[in-house]
Formats: C-alpha cells, sequence, structure tokens
C-alpha cells in the first residue's frame, strides 16, 4: 500500500496539471444533438471577494468563523456570447492555439460544435458523419491543457495537436472516454464494434495499447492514471440502489490487478440514495475518484443523475479513505397555491457537475438566476459565479478541457 502511495505522490510531482480530467463522456448510440458554436469574448479574470466579515450589529451568519472565498477559474471567459453568423471553420492542419471549451446551441437547425481557444478566437469544427438511422457515435473533447483536441472529421476520428503539428487518425466510431492528468494518454472506445477493447493512444508517440478487462459484460476501462495505468469500474445492471465500490487499477498490457479498492459505501449514505450510474472521475491529480450520489426513491424505474443536485464521494485511491462533500442545489422556486397555506419550494432548473478543476468542480447552472458556469471548492462548499452564458435554453452543450 505504502509502496502505491509513494507511487502516487511521485507521479503527480511529474503531471503538468492545468484543469480536468474526468468526465467520462457519455457517447453511447444516443440520438444526434448538433450544436452550433459562437465566438466569446477574450478570457478575463474574474475577481472576487475575499474573506467575508460581517459588520456592525447584525447577527453573524457564519457563528463568528472566517467564511472561505470560492475560487476562481482565470482561464474561462467571464461570458459567452452566440453570434449573428457561424464562425469559421478550423483549420485541418496548424496551429490554432490552446483550447478553453467547446460549446452549441439548441437550435432545430443548428452546426457543428466551435472551438474557443485561449486568445479569444472561435472556429467551428467539422461536421460529425451520423449513420443512416440519425444516430452519432462520438463527440470531440479536449486534453486538460488544452493543447489536444479529439474530433470526428471526414470519417475518422482525429486527435490533433493545437499548438504543433502532431495529428494521429483513428477509424470511424472511436470516441473519447478520459484523458489523463499528465496529458500524456487518451483512452478511447470503439462505439460502432462492442466487442473492440478500449484503447489507450499515447499522444506523445501514437502507439495505441488494447486495454484488456477480463470480463467486457461486467468491466469497462474509465480513467488512465499519470504514468498510464488503466481504472477499470463494474457496469451496473441491477434495477436496485447502488451502494457499494469495487474499482481496479490495472497494467495496460497485461490487465493484471496493481491495486483494487472494494468498500461498502452504506455508512456514507442515506436510505434513499445510491450512486449514479456515470462511471468514477479522476481528480485532476490522479489521487482521488469522485463518485455521484443521488437520491433514488424508486430504483426499479432508474436511477437519475446529477443534474438536480446530490453529493459527491471522494476516495483515496492508495488508502481507501472516503470522504463526502454535498453539491448545490438549483434555486428553490414556490408556486403560487390555492388557500392560505402556501406550497413548499420546489427546485427548478439543473446543477450538474461538468468538470473536475484543480480550483474545485466545476459546474453548470440552469435556474432562475440564469444560465451559467459556477465552481464550488469541495472543500469547504463555497460557489462562485465564472461564466454567464446566453439565455436559458439557447445552449446546448458546454465542454471544459478535458470534460
Amino acid at each position: 500500500m505504502d509502496g502505491f502511495r509513494n507511487a502516487l505522490d511521485e507521479l503527480a510531482e511529474q503531471a503538468k496539471v492545468y484543469d480536468v480530467t474526468g468526465r467520462a463522456l457519455r457517447v453511447a448510440r444516443r440520438r444526434r444533438r448538433a450544436v452550433r458554436l459562437a465566438p466569446v469574448a477574450a478570457a478575463t479574470a474574474v475577481v472576487l471577494v475575499g474573506l467575508v466579515a460581517v459588520a456592525g450589529l447584525r447577527p453573524d451568519p457564519s457563528g463568528g468563523l472566517e467564511v472561505a472565498a470560492p475560487p476562481t477559474v482565470d482561464w474561462l471567459p467571464e461570458r459567452l456570447e452566440l453570434p449573428a453568423t457561424d464562425p469559421a471553420p478550423l483549420p485541418a492542419t496548424g496551429t490554432v492555439g490552446r483550447g478553453v471549451l467547446l460549446y452549441g446551441r439548441s437550435a432545430a437547425e443548428a452546426g457543428p460544435p466551435v472551438l474557443l481557444t485561449d486568445d479569444g478566437r472561435q472556429h467551428r469544427l467539422a461536421e460529425a458523419v451520423t449513420s443512416k438511422d440519425g444516430l452519432t457515435y462520438t463527440y470531440p473533447s479536449l486534453s486538460p491543457d488544452g493543447q489536444w483536441l479529439g474530433e470526428q472529421r471526414a470519417g475518422r476520428y482525429v486527435v490533433r495537436s493545437l499548438v504543433g503539428t502532431a495529428r494521429f487518425e483513428l477509424t470511424d466510431g472511436y470516441a473519447p472516454v478520459a484523458w489523463s492528468p499528465d496529458n500524456r494518454w487518451l483512452l478511447l472506445t470503439d462505439n460502432l464494434h462492442e466487442t473492440e477493447p478500449a484503447i489507450r493512444l499515447d499522444l506523445t508517440s501514437g502507439a495505441r495499447q488494447p486495454v484488456p478487462v477480463g470480463d467486457r459484460q461486467r468491466w469497462r476501462a474509465v480513467a488512465v492514471l499519470p504514468g498510464g495505468d488503466v481504472l477499470l469500474n463494474p457496469i451496473w445492471l441491477d434495477n436496485t440502489r447502488w451502494r457499494d465500490l469495487d474499482v481496479r487499477v490495472v497494467d495496460p498490457v497485461t490487465g493484471l490487478d496493481r491495486h483494487r479498492i472494494e468498500r461498502d459505501l452504506n455508512p456514507y449514505l442515506r436510505t434513499n440514495e445510491g450512486r449514479t450510474w456515470d462511471p468514477p472521475r479522476l481528480s485532476p491529480d490522479g489521487r482521488t475518484i469522485w463518485l455521484g450520489v443521488v437520491r433514488v426513491d424508486r430504483p426499479e424505474q432508474g436511477t437519475p443523475g446529477l443534474d438536480a443536485g446530490g453529493s459527491l464521494l471522494l476516495v483515496d485511491l492508495a488508502s481507501g479513505e472516503i470522504r463526502r462533500t454535498d453539491l448545490p442545489r438549483p434555486t428553490a422556486t414556490r408556486k403560487a397555491g390555492r388557500g392560505p397555506t402556501p406550497t413548499p419550494p420546489v427546485a427548478s432548473g439543473r446543477m450538474e457537475p461538468i468538470g473536475y478543476l484543480p480550483e474545485g468542480v466545476l459546474l453548470r447552472t440552469t435556474d432562475k438566476r440564469g444560465d451559467a458556469l459556477r465552481i464550488m471548492d469541495p472543500e469547504t462548499g463555497a460557489t462562485g459565479l465564472v461564466t454567464e452564458l446566453p439565455a436559458r435554453g439557447e445552449m446546448d452543450q458546454v465542454l471544459v478541457r478535458g470534460s
């Protein structure tokens, strides 16, 4: 155990961590949601107030304790605006600058996603090729440092450097699962050929390593650690609450376990709670995994996601130690009802984690305050506004670096 912890410490020191590693994309055979992207203002630093003190004779809501300031994310813009016309296409080759995010709009005939680079410019990606039944099998993705872009182009899945000339092409159907925190590896899965194993792409050489997972009906590869080992997570098929943890860290060549964590999660969950079906996310330092927890009232009808709030369990990969942090919920609205008794507040909109950054958990929020990106410190729960998005309902997907 000490050897594994020391290895993680060494790898974390070596890793050039910039931002999120981990939201494994939901790519398997969903109906295509085309998006149009737009130019935005250049990213500007978000200045937030520091420690808050309550003055005067008003009671101190913090109980006399210092209130932690929310984190800041200075590489994201303060505001995104939808343009009147489509931006220029992304050149097929050449340097364009590090990517910041991809975003699109909700429209009946929206175009493909658009890339925003760190100099404030925007580039429309290639139109994704879809099957005859209207399905798409992949999505674009940016590496944690913004240097690499993966996208479908001309019937191939292309992984290219945005700041150099390196370029790797895979057959159509491959989709990104997760980037490693050190930007060295990309884990991909073949959604057109489900019997094929996931592959780990080496971004320094283009080498492709099929990852053996054993029983593919039970296990799937969900993340790549610094150094190249692969994290496996079980496939949950039961219509019951998922209340345990069983993850494996394996050698990507042999598939043999280097480390395994099996834990009963009941001590950390309320009676009506369970894990989401989303795979674990790897933290930006590669030492912790994040598990989603939600209320599951009727498990036979499925398990909801984190878009309406929930909690995260943070599991240390070396020690197996677990701690819990609650996510904020959308602001509550009170619906008018007949009679003197007011109806209870009802949460509306969504408050969904879309990125796990060194600065904290990045949330996509849509509620009565508007559509925005917010950042939450998982240690203190402090939350602050990062980016204002267009009016509610106008923007479809937002994918930041590493997500």
